[in-house]
């Protein structure tokens, strides 16, 4: 289990912007902001937003600098391949 999924399990099925704010680290007034831009994935109904926490998740390990760092690709290998004469 990576570290995300460890935040993320303690974490409801849908966040408040609050919540969403201090698990981005960000204010509450760019977290908004980051709304109304579509930077997080979140729908309005009416004056509402209806945030997913596992589209928050899926959008951070999307962003992450560290791709495939705990699930290498398997199609890849681990040594070169020798050259054929």
């Amino acid at each position: 289990m990576s570290r995300l999924d460890e935040v993320f399990a303690q974490l409801p099925d849908r966040l408040t912007v609050e919540q969403l704010s201090q698990l981005l680290g960000i204010e509450m007034q760019t977290t908004y902001r980051w709304l109304q831009e579509g930077r997080v994935p979140a729908y309005k109904v009416g004056r509402a937003w209806v945030i997913f926490r596992d589209e928050v998740k899926d959008m951070l390990e999307a962003s992450s600098n560290q791709k495939n760092r705990a699930d290498p690709d398997p199609t890849q290998s681990e040594a070169p391949a020798e050259p054929t004469a």
